[in-house]
């Protein structure tokens, strides 16, 4: 049976989840990160990216291994991570260390760390997210997801395109963002090296992939619907989420914040599950969002970009398909 590979990264583990074309969940597999170190201060943490890449590749490794010899017939994989950034130089070489930065804003954590590197800042080639430069260690691949780069703040209004007015007032170069795709769209294959890292089949396509977050939301349920979900994530975080269709940008009531979604075309309203869902909803309806109900479902983030996958492969013939006829057990 075809099978599709999600792998989320982050400061504790990496994380496979495998479905079949059946769409039954076939491995799931976590490791262990280590060595990462948290700054007390800012929250930030720091991942050597040797280990980032060597829990990746391990991780992908031993799933493909645990599944049947019969079923070894991998089509590609999806990736999900949180917020941070790394930079490289022409060379593709790493020049900063790879950070992850949480609810702080990538450009402000970028800015300081060049004001007090000014010569490894002036040889910056590129800036990937974490889990943009994985995909760049096993495919050569560089690319950006929608809602990775959303949360820059720097996407054209509906498009994948960056924009330039935006980039150049926050201090960042155009030529240093990779090209960003919806998260369902393939965007290499991998690599030699990649192939003798993870011991996976060559021909084996990656996906643009997604944040964790909106990566963990395509698992929790279709949110195209029109409600508002209460979504449990994986690692015991809870959000409230409703999904609009995208045609401009839009302004919504704090604390929420809107962000573009894997599903292509439209954009997220999230905010922390920290009050009821009454009270949530309310929040949404007094500044002209209204919601057609309420509905709770859970998801992991590697279960989301196995989805991703799935969706990206063009055999599942799309959401519709794949939410009727999931298999969640």
């Amino acid at each position: 049976m075809i099978q599709f590979f999600g792998l989320h990264l982050d400061a504790d583990s990496a994380t496979v989840a495998i479905i079949g074309r059946d769409l039954s969940t076939s491995v799931v597999l976590k490791t262990s990160m280590v060595n990462a170190v948290r700054d007390a201060v800012t929250g930030i943490i720091e991942v050597p990216t040797a280990e980032w890449v060597r829990a990746g590749c391990y991780a992908l490794q031993e799933s493909y291994f645990k599944l049947p010899v019969p079923a070894r017939k991998a089509w590609g994989l999806g990736l999900a991570g949180p917020s941070g950034w790394i930079a490289l130089d022409v060379e593709f070489e790493p020049l900063s260390p790879l950070r992850l930065t949480g609810d702080l804003r990538i450009q402000d954590d970028f800015q300081k760390w060049a004001e007090q590197n000014q010569n490894p800042a002036r040889k910056v080639a590129m800036i990937l997210s974490p889990k943009d430069y994985f995909r760049f260690v096993i495919s050569g691949g560089l690319a950006a997801d929608v809602s990775t780069a959303s949360r820059w703040g720097l996407l054209l209004s509906g498009r994948t395109d960056w924009c330039i007015d935006k980039a150049t007032e926050q201090g960042l170069r155009l030529h240093w963002l990779p090209p960003a795709f919806d998260a369902h769209v393939m965007t290499g294959f991998l690599s030699e090296d990649g192939i003798r890292r993870t011991s996976l089949p060559g021909g084996f396509r990656l996906v643009a992939g997604a944040h964790e977050v909106e990566a963990a939301l395509v698992a929790v349920g279709d949110l195209r619907d029109g409600r508002l979900w209460e979504a449990d994530i994986e690692g015991g975080r809870k959000l409230y989420a409703v999904a609009l269709s995208h045609t401009n940008d839009v302004a919504p009531p704090r604390p929420w914040r809107a962000v573009r979604s894997a599903w292509q075309g439209f954009q997220l309203l999230e905010r922390e599950a920290e009050v009821d869902a009454s009270e949530a909803r309310a929040e949404l309806e007094a500044g002209g969002f209204p919601v057609t109900g309420q509905a709770r479902g859970s998801g992991s983030p590697a279960m989301g970009a196995a989805v991703l996958t799935a969706i990206g492969s063009g055999l599942i013939r799309g959401w519709e398909n794949y939410y009727r006829n999931r298999r969640t057990e």
